[in-house]
């Protein structure tokens, strides 16, 4: 039995993005505080460009929730594309979402982001790196995304600039394209901020978690956002946007572009955004061993509690601990074993089949010591500040790149339309003409087992103008 403690133990702690609710407020939120924001409230500014000002507030303004339905496409849309590659283990949309650090780490002998400088473009990466077998998707590509979105939006602001807004189709079809990149750009910045997004172990399989990513982003996020997380978040971010210190533990928005710049003193304007990420990346996986141990003294059920629950008696761990309990021969060792964690399986960060940990009900009361009692916190409330940090953090990033690349791309006059974005097509990370990035990678690193093309885009033929379709 002691072997086994030990064991429960050991296994404790880890987590992978953000669900629907979560992707949907921090793009919503950042449209929220862009009124806040320190460029844009300016008593410098002339009356021409407080006019301007208000076309691109108004603009955002008026398509708040379509960026909550943007932020949500690469997942809830372009994913699915990638159904049919999975066999090959190379699949073109979803090693955009993530950044597995370890690979990195594992080649500096270091898991300190500090100590080490990931190159700014994904080639100077994949280049620097030749160790590292299928550099796509054995790393992921997460800060150059957003740094390809981020060049796709300034594209979009430039086609703007001079057009009038009297019923002009053309300035409406150009508008929609501008909240389209910033939309899909709000999910990779939102992205960074999920701590297992940083991780290749990005479900806690090998230490005994699995389950915490789903569990994390979206079930405790939802329960929250029943109690209004959405104004919580907006008041947080306009706290990290405006402040020069950390906020609640948290670094502000000054401070992440400080490091970015101490990081990397030698980016040029069109790397910005993947500096941030980069610095950005460093922070959420040091925050892996506090969300391990909030998972793990919060939500993670006892034994007790697993035989009373239909779907946890079902799990093998659960079995097996039954059947270690039924072996003890007194009540004081039975009660004691009754709070063994039920935890899961460890394994390897691929496999597919082991099952999850039991999690308690996110709505389910608990202690500051993590046992049932009616008048504790519920177990998304001792999540909160996390959480809550992070998409707030992560919506005054959203809107901070919004309005610096609209003042660096002329402060274009926006014209708002009922035109809505409703299915954008999807941008390749490998199309050139699309700010691609990664361009070396070839169509035999995406064929099916039967030597077919399982490619999910056709590239662009003529500008960034062609990049996305509705």
């Amino acid at each position: 039995m002691k072997k086994f403690i030990f064991l429960a133990l050991y296994l404790s702690q880890t987590v992978w993005g953000w669900g629907e609710v979560g992707h949907h407020i921090i793009a919503r939120s950042a449209v929220e505080i862009l009124k806040s924001h320190p460029l844009l409230i300016s008593s410098e500014l002339k009356q021409t460009d407080k006019d301007s000002v208000q076309s691109f507030l108004n603009g955002f303004k008026s398509k708040q929730y379509q960026q909550g339905h943007l932020a949500n496409i690469p997942d809830t849309h372009w994913r699915n594309l990638d159904q049919g590659l999975e066999e090959t283990g190379t699949l073109l949309g979803s090693p955009s979402h993530y950044f597995d650090s370890e690979n990195i780490f594992a080649i500096f002998k270091t898991n300190d982001f500090s100590q080490i400088r990931i190159p700014l473009t994904y080639e100077e990466a994949k280049k620097n790196f030749p160790s590292i077998n299928h550099f796509f998707n054995s790393v992921g590509s997460l800060p150059w995304r957003a740094q390809q979105f981020t060049d796709l939006y300034a594209a979009a602001l430039k086609s703007n600039t001079g057009l009038s807004c009297k019923a002009n189709r053309e300035a409406e079809f150009a508008f929609r394209k501008v909240t389209a990149y910033a939309g899909l750009l709000a999910h990779f910045t939102g992205d960074v901020s999920m701590p297992y997004h940083t991780s290749i172990d990005h479900d806690a399989v090998a230490v005994g978690q699995k389950g915490i990513h789903s569990y994390f982003e979206q079930d405790l996020v939802t329960e929250l956002e029943l109690s209004d997380l959405y104004r919580k978040v907006v008041d947080r971010a306009v706290a990290l946007m405006n402040s020069a210190s950390e906020v609640n533990g948290t670094p502000s928005l000054e401070m992440l572009r400080h490091s970015s710049k101490e990081v990397y003193p030698s980016q040029l304007p069109n790397q910005e955004t993947s500096a941030l990420m980069m610095v950005f990346m460093g922070d959420s996986f040091s925050l892996i061993e506090k969300l391990r141990q909030l998972d793990y003294t919060y939500a993670i059920a006892t034994l007790d509690e697993a035989l009373k629950n239909s779907q946890c008696q079902k799990l093998p761990i659960t079995k097996e601990l039954k059947s270690q309990l039924d072996q003890l021969e007194s009540d004081e060792q039975r009660r004691a074993f009754g709070k063994v964690k039920v935890l899961s399986q460890p394994g390897g960060y691929r496999e597919k089949n082991l099952a999850s940990a039991c999690r308690r009900a996110p709505s389910t009361r608990v202690n500051k010591d993590g046992e049932l009692a009616e008048d504790g916190k519920t177990v998304a409330e001792w999540h909160e500040e996390l959480i809550l940090n992070r998409l707030a953090i992560s919506a005054a990033l959203t809107a901070d790149i919004w309005t610096r690349e609209w003042l660096k791309n002329g402060s274009p006059r926006l014209c708002p339309t009922f035109l809505y974005a409703h299915k954008p097509s999807f941008v390749s990370p490998t199309d050139s003409k699309c700010s691609g990035y990664a361009l070396s990678e070839s169509p035999k690193d995406f064929l099916k087992k039967n030597g077919k093309s399982a490619l999910i885009w056709k590239p662009s033929t003529n500008s960034p103008d062609s990049c996305v379709s509705f």
